[in-house]
């Protein structure tokens, strides 16, 4: 079902179709100064046990709700692994051990802002949150047992549902956004697969358009560069959508089209399919572009250098970051196997490029170290923005050794749950304000 309606200045298009935003749902607009010192009291109690917590309530949620396993990789989830239940983790801890002064979390491309990018990406209506809340209440009271009076119950009931409200609530403003923005919707919807162009050894662009007689036909898409789409596609002409996964856009901002580019991963059951499947002509699902490890328009105009540093398939954020960066790149670092896997090696060959490669004849893997006094070297020193894309642990390793060596800015952009990193948001100076 799409809903079309009109502003003074747009058509809204969406397929979103149950209820949006906090009213009426009674959640609270502020927590008492009671709630928020028991909460700092028992944040030491909870901490510890946070991991446990987090891995009992996605066992009994799922059990109870096995439609919300669609919204979850299961490579990243209980029983297979704790990555996800990880990342909530450190979601809880954080909010407690901030609980006095929020702002922290609240910053421009932080922790509540790539949460809730998240959720729109996957469509998450305000009604699940009560799901999220009465399962997570009831793993904290299985977990910390009697620790759990009826004082602490109480003041954790309230703290979590006002991040309830507040999540929505800025969910609800980023749906709106999507819906505004040129070539815009909220909600997932069909477009055909207009091209397919080989890019790597096993990876893939696919260029996808609105059919005919879409309410976006024609349209040019505007995003800001570095965010993702959503794509389901029907597996083996089962009926059946897949989870929903997401993919950089490649595509530039304004185009009549949408692009991602598609890394097969063995054992991953849509790169696989879309890979050895689909063909230009079908029909897939995809929901707008969100995510928070972006350029936009104000940074594009302000960010005076940037390095640009990324591993494997990890390059596709840094494509849109060349296009409109330009000058502005002192340098592009790409860590591959070889040449025949560099994704959009031409694109970058036009600037300033520190190649390596692991495989071959003299070639082996840099280590951090390495890596970054290198890159240091030809970038003239520390004094940029590091804007970083690869394999988690790569990632972890080169922005310590960066701030260590006194980079100005480092961001990074992980392909998964970005909270169960070390640093998966951006750092200054010589300290990861979101480190565990």
């Amino acid at each position: 079902m799409c809903i079309i309606s009109k502003t003074e200045t747009k058509t809204v298009v969406s397929t979103l179709t149950n209820n949006r935003g906090s009213d009426g749902m009674g959640l609270p607009t502020e927590m008492t100064p009671e709630t928020v010192a028991t909460v700092v009291a028992t944040a030491g109690v909870m901490a510890p046990e946070s991991l446990e917590i987090t891995k009992t309530f996605y066992n009994a949620m799922f059990k109870k709700h096995p439609g919300l396993l669609a919204y979850f990789n299961p490579a990243h989830n209980v029983p297979i692994s704790t990555h996800q239940p990880k990342a909530l983790a450190s979601s809880i801890v954080a909010y407690a051990s901030n609980i006095k002064d929020l702002s922290p979390l609240l910053v421009p491309g932080g922790p509540v802002m790539a949460i809730a990018h998240r959720h729109c990406a996957l469509n998450v209506y305000p009604a699940q949150y009560l799901v999220v809340y009465e399962n997570l209440m009831q793993s904290i009271a299985k977990v910390l047992g009697d620790a759990v009076t009826p004082e602490v119950a109480k003041a954790w009931s309230e703290a979590v549902l006002f991040l309830a409200k507040a999540l929505i609530d800025v969910e609800e403003s980023l749906y709106q956004m999507a819906e505004k923005r040129e070539g815009g919707w909220s909600g997932p919807i069909e477009f055909e697969v207009a091209e397919i162009t080989d890019q790597g050894r096993d990876i893939k662009s696919f260029s996808f358009k609105p059919p005919a007689g879409s309410p976006l036909e024609g349209s040019n898409f505007e995003f800001t560069p570095g965010q993702y789409l959503s794509l389901q596609a029907d597996y083996l002409g089962s009926g059946n959508l897949t989870s929903p996964r997401h993919y950089t856009v490649t595509s530039p901002p304004g185009a009549d089209y949408l692009q991602c580019t598609i890394k097969k991963i063995p054992g991953g059951k849509l790169s696989t399919f879309m890979h050895d499947n689909v063909k230009v002509g079908d029909k897939v699902m995809l929901t707008a572009p969100f995510g928070v490890f972006t350029v936009d328009k104000d940074e594009q105009s302000s960010i005076e250098s940037v390095v640009l540093m990324s591993a494997g398939i990890g390059v596709t954020p840094m494509v849109n970051f060349q296009r409109v960066l330009g000058e502005k790149v002192k340098l592009s670092v790409h860590v591959d196997k070889g040449a025949e896997d560099h994704a959009f090696k031409d694109l970058f060959d036009v600037t300033d490029t520190f190649t390596s490669y692991t495989r071959g004849p003299g070639n082996s893997r840099m280590d951090a170290t390495a890596l970054v006094n290198e890159t240091l070297k030809k970038a003239g020193g520390p004094d940029h923005l590091f804007l970083i894309c690869g394999p988690e642990s790569w990632m972890n390793e080169v922005q310590k050794e960066l701030l260590a060596n006194g980079a100005k800015e480092v961001r990074c952009e992980v392909f998964g749950s970005q909270l169960a990193t070390e640093c998966p948001f951006g750092a200054r100076g010589s300290v990861c304000p979101f480190a565990g």
